[in-house]
């Protein structure tokens, strides 16, 4: 899609966003004849809170900062999501995931901001503990992930209606097909696809880092399906009864503790069968996040380096928030284990704490997946140059 009407697009996308987080609130109270203090009830939208993200106090940068820096990575990544779809307009289905993509890192990374912004704190930055450990708590209802999941779908109207209208002489003009031009400004064709094997290989080495993860795993349960060790279920939860093992210090804080179900390998207080359950879900997000990148790698080959690292970027969130479908079926329910700092009395919805804690996971971890898959692709395409002029000689000397 030429910049004209991907900028277009991306600007209508954000308007409307700011609108809607800047002045639902306002709305809502006006409509309901209360003051600031009026709590509000939910309001939900097939189980999605609908603006539990939007602004409500602006008298404190923990209120609006993160809503403003969803809205202004939102932005860009829609944008550049955009500049990559084909020129003719159409919907299709890779680019409206890359959108849902980007619209979920924009709100992992909104989601992590907020601790920063805590005035609680003693420090002008937490420290990685504490900044992780609010992150947990405060995104137990995941608001930012739920608003960006039903959010995304405000970009259809226009889109959908642009491609609709694409033989029309003023759209003709935006999208740069007048005349039989194409703006000029697109990418160049693919080349040729690398082979099945080729894909299989970068997509090995964009599982590196995630299977990694996944076998240091963190020390934290996500069900009570456990041995009592003692009369007060509560022990059972307790860091310093999952020995033996111990993965250094900074994997087990930023691998387990953002998304505690990818985890391989079992605890000591652990049943078998919460432990398989556990290996379920993390299997179940492996092999959507292979299906993603294969997917991403035979699209993307060609293009600009940039576009396939942040493929693979959206591809981790993406595979990560199927695995919290399945973890929240599965791992989580009436019997779910405590969060830590929740309290005993929060109502906490599984599919919320999963989703929160899978699209963090996502949002810290995705550049990892890019870069082993860039770094696969760049050393396959140097061996293949270095081979290249070899098999022309030998072709020469045959000739001869």
């Amino acid at each position: 899609m030429n910049r004209l009407m991907s900028l277009l697009l991306a600007a209508g996308y954000a308007m409307g966003q700011a609108v809607f987080l800047f002045a639902c609130h306002p709305v809502r109270l006006r409509a309901a004849g209360g003051g600031p203090g009026l709590v509000l009830h939910d309001v939900r939208l097939f189980g999605l809170d609908l603006d539990g993200f939007s602004v409500q106090d602006t008298g404190r940068a923990q209120g609006w900062v993160p809503q403003l820096a969803f809205l202004v990575l939102c932005s860009v990544l829609t944008y550049a999501v955009l500049r990559s779809a084909p020129p003719d307009a159409r919907p299709r289905l890779r680019t409206v995931l890359a959108l849902l993509g980007a619209g979920l890192v924009a709100a992992g990374v909104a989601e992590l901001v907020g601790p920063a912004l805590d005035p609680r704190s003693p420090l002008l930055l937490p420290t990685s503990g504490e900044w992780v450990g609010r992150a947990q708590v405060a995104g137990a209802t995941a608001l930012p992930e739920q608003y960006a999941l039903w959010s995304c779908w405000l970009l259809m109207p226009s889109w959908v209606a642009a491609w609709l209208l694409r033989r029309w002489a003023p759209v003709r003009v935006l999208l740069g097909t007048a005349d039989g031009v194409t703006g000029g400004a697109e990418s160049p064709a693919p080349g040729p696809g690398p082979t099945v094997r080729r894909r299989r290989d970068v997509v090995c080495a964009g599982l590196i880092p995630m299977v990694l993860l996944a076998v240091a795993g963190g020390a934290v349960l996500r069900h009570t399906n456990v041995r009592q060790l003692d009369q007060s279920s509560s022990i059972t939860f307790a860091p310093e009864l999952w020995l033996p093992y111990h993965p250094p210090a900074p994997v087990e804080r930023w691998s387990g503790v953002l998304y505690p179900a990818l985890r391989m390998r079992p605890l000591d207080t652990e049943e078998t069968a919460g432990w398989l359950a556990t290996v379920v879900v993390c299997l179940v997000f492996l092999a959507v996040l292979a299906a993603a990148l294969y997917a991403v790698v035979r699209w993307a080959e060609g293009r600009h380096p940039v576009r396939l690292f942040m493929n693979c970027w959206y591809a981790t969130v993406l595979a990560a928030v199927a695995a919290a479908l399945v973890e929240s079926g599965l791992l989580q329910g009436p019997r779910a284990a405590p969060r830590e700092g929740a309290g005993p009395t929060a109502l906490v919805r599984p599919f919320e704490a999963a989703l929160g804690d899978a699209v963090r996971f996502g949002a810290v971890w995705g550049w990892a997946t890019g870069a082993c898959c860039l770094g696969a692709v760049w050393v396959m395409t140097r061996r293949g140059a270095r081979t290249r002029p070899r098999v022309q000689g030998e072709q020469l000397s045959h000739a001869e």
